[in-house]
């Protein structure tokens, strides 16, 4: 990447670099403030912030992907790695957990190997202090050559001192580690011989015989009898022998650099993270607890407060404002004219707009989970079930981002090495109810199905029951058969406090989002819509029932009669939300009268539409992504194809069914207690003889491997 084509016009570029969980895109949003761009690296769909300092434009700011290592096993190390060596910043700072300094360091003593300067942030201060930790920074400084600052990116402390040293320019010169003495013959033999950037670091590298890394370099054949010649005179060493030097001694600087006033401090924040693991990943309780915290967010974005501001806006603010505006357009005479503003413009984005409290509420509260650590435990949680239908962990991690918007969920399948798990993650991904798809639920949660909370959490679930049971679908149906496995590792945090100003920056980015797409997709979508049901096919003005839009409706409308929304208006709705998904709700606030929308749909008929729109294919900007990282067309067509048969299939059995318990309610409760009786009876059964007599002596047992006890 070029650093000039990066950010334009800057005398410096600083290069943010750390482990994951280190706190370094807080750093970055303090650094930056709203002076940032988010892209994707080139050739790649990994996210890429770039940002101004705000107190010196002149100095630019990226944020790489938080790796562990400059090994690139990943796609996220691997983008970091090519920056690095190819666009070649002026600066790293490198971010690094004070209560994890041994960890940490090891990415630390490789960058230290590069020919970039650095400078190191010993990230929260706040908490190594609670915990009883100090660190002796000038030792630090004296044993790896490069100057250290405690900060706190959480709490804004120290960043301006960082900062101050890295502008000036005088830059302390690093010591890279010192291996023992014939490792250090062998790099020294290399350097010597080589002619390349990073000479130190491609030095280890290739003595490590990191294979991936020599083909991307021309490796003389003097080096390469260097690296046999010293495998060969210490047979006893493997190639992770210079990683485990590098242990060694970092383990000899973090024990002469820090110190412990409080020893149990730490050991009892750790203690308290495994005890609240221990309630939260029990495999008994783990999903209820899930669930639970799912029923909460839900209450209180949908139904509770989000649904009172949301009401405001809707009941209040709207009929106001468009009575103000009738009023100023009344003295025009122009009926048409103030129908377009009134009723197209003002009614088609006001009605979106007022979700946006509790769209802003939801990624409130799903930012507390992510900094809590609490989403990495759900995603560990979700990562043995899903094993059971191809997919994994980073299938999950897909799938939640899917909640905020299905495109960067969709490009961040890149991450997954298997080929099926990774089509499979892409055509599932947009189950999950994404911010538009909220703003469908919401209106049918408020007007409709009586503004309850648990009915709102039961279309998130559904579509997580959706996706489990398109998975075994799928996995039957491999589009391509490959042995490949794809390893989940997750980093599982200690529990921290979330931070306010983070989360509401999060919470603010999302309803400006969704703000600046009502103000051009749904504006635009509002106008088209407005002239499709005010005019006919010859362009003259007429009532809706005989519009153009009203047409095309009604040719749609009889595919739809199963599955309990027959009106040509709703199948409508299903055909503009696949330009956006809020504009859903915008086509039936406009075709249909205020307070009227009962007299079209059941509730049940309401519920099972919502069902529909949250399994249906996505938006296009989702179905784009959707092709383009699938590579082929073929697979982006069957996609589609599947999510449609999906969403048609289950939503006739569910408003089938439904109809069937309604009508007769007796028999259902009867039939559905004797299948709760006979499953539990079955498992209970199956669990007696699997154990019978078992005494937990597991090294004896015969089921050890598989005994559920272990």
């Amino acid at each position: 990447m070029n650093k000039k084509e990066q950010i334009p016009e800057t005398r410096l570029t600083i290069a943010l670099c750390g482990n994951p969980n280190s706190g370094k895109t807080t750093l970055f949003n303090q650094l930056t403030g709203s002076n940032q761009k988010v892209g994707n690296w080139p050739g790649v769909t990994v996210e890429q912030k770039t940002g101004i300092y705000k107190d010196d434009k002149s100095v630019a700011i990226v944020d790489t992907p938080g790796i562990y290592s400059l090994s690139p096993f990943t796609i996220d190390e691997q983008v970091a790695h090519d920056y690095l060596f190819s666009g070649k910043p002026d600066l790293i700072i490198n971010i690094v957990d004070s209560t994890n300094l041994e960890r940490n360091l090891f990415l630390t003593t490789q960058l230290a190997e590069l020919d970039i300067p650095m400078v190191v942030a010993l990230n929260m201060l706040d908490e190594a202090e609670a915990q009883g930790i100090h660190i002796d920074t000038e030792k630090l400084s004296e044993q790896l050559g490069c100057a250290f600052f405690s900060i706190s990116a959480a709490k804004n402390i120290g960043i301006d001192k960082l900062m101050q040293y890295c502008i000036a320019g005088n830059i302390a010169q690093r010591k890279p580690l010192r291996y023992l003495a014939r490792t250090e013959d062998a790099l020294t033999a290399i350097t010597n011989t080589i002619e390349l950037p990073n000479k130190r670091w491609t030095a280890v590298k290739l003595l490590e015989r990191d294979k991936n890394f020599a083909k991307t370099i021309d490796v003389p054949q003097e080096v390469n009898d260097i690296v046999e010649r010293y495998h060969k005179e210490n047979p006893e060493l493997s190639t992770s022998d210079i990683a485990e030097q590098r242990y060694s001694h970092i383990e000899k600087i973090v024990a002469s650099c820090t110190t412990s006033q409080k020893k149990t401090s730490k050991q009892h924040a750790e203690r308290m993270t495994d005890k609240i693991d221990k309630i939260v990943l029990n495999k008994w309780l783990a999903f209820p607890i899930f669930a639970l915290v799912m029923v909460i967010v839900f209450f209180v974005s949908v139904g509770g407060l989000g649904g009172w501001l949301s009401g405001l806006i809707a009941d209040e603010l709207t009929p106001w404002s468009q009575g103000i505006v009738a009023g100023w357009l009344e003295p025009a005479n122009q009926p048409w004219l103030t129908s377009l503003i009134v009723d197209g413009v003002m009614g088609g984005v006001l009605s979106v707009v007022s979700f946006v409290p509790q769209i802003m509420l939801l990624f409130g509260f799903i930012a507390i989970l992510e900094a809590s650590g609490y989403m990495s435990r759900i995603a560990f949680i979700m990562d043995r079930l899903l094993n059971k239908i191809g997919l994994g962990g980073k299938s999950f991690v897909s799938m939640i981002i899917g909640c905020g918007c299905s495109v960067p969920a969709i490009m961040s399948t890149r991450t997954i090495k298997n080929i099926n798990e990774r089509n499979s993650t892409i055509t599932l991904t947009p189950f999950m109810p994404c911010s538009a798809k909220m703003a469908i639920i919401s209106f049918f949660t408020a007007k409709l199905l009586g503004g309850n909370a648990l009915v709102a959490v039961s279309f998130y679930f559904a579509s997580i029951i959706a996706v489990i049971l398109g998975g075994l679908i799928l996995k039957v149906f491999s589009r391509k058969k490959t042995s490949a496995s794809d390893t989940f590792l997750m980093e599982l945090p200690v529990y921290r406090m979330p931070s306010p100003s983070s989360v509401l920056k999060q919470m603010w980015d999302r309803g400006k989002s969704f703000l600046a797409k009502a103000g051009t997709v749904i504006l635009t979508a509002s106008v088209v819509l407005w002239l499709l049901q005010s005019f006919n096919w010859r362009f003259n003005m007429v009532t809706t029932d005989q519009s153009m839009l009203a047409s095309i409706g009604k040719l749609l409308a009889p595919l739809f009669v199963p599955l309990g929304f027959g009106s040509w208006e709703f199948a409508v709705a299903t055909l503009t939300g696949i330009a956006a998904k809020e504009t859903v709700v915008t086509t039936l606030e406009i075709l249909i009268p205020e307070g009227m929308i009962a007299t079209y749909i059941s509730s049940w008929g309401a519920y099972c539409f919502v069902i529909y729109n949250l399994l249906t294919i996505p938006c296009v900007a989702a179905i784009s992504a959707s092709f383009t990282e699938q590579g082929k067309v073929r697979n982006g067509l069957m996609s589609m194809l599947f999510q449609l048969v999906v969403a048609y299939v289950v939503t006739l059995v569910l408003y089938q069914v439904g109809n069937l318990a309604i009508k007769y309610t007796s028999a259902t409760i009867v039939t559905v207690s004797c299948l709760v009786l006979a499953f539990a009876l079955y498992f209970s059964v199956r669990y007696l003889v699997k154990h019978k007599g078992c005494n937990y002596e597991c090294d004896h047992c015969p089921n050890n491997e598989h005994c559920t006890k272990r």
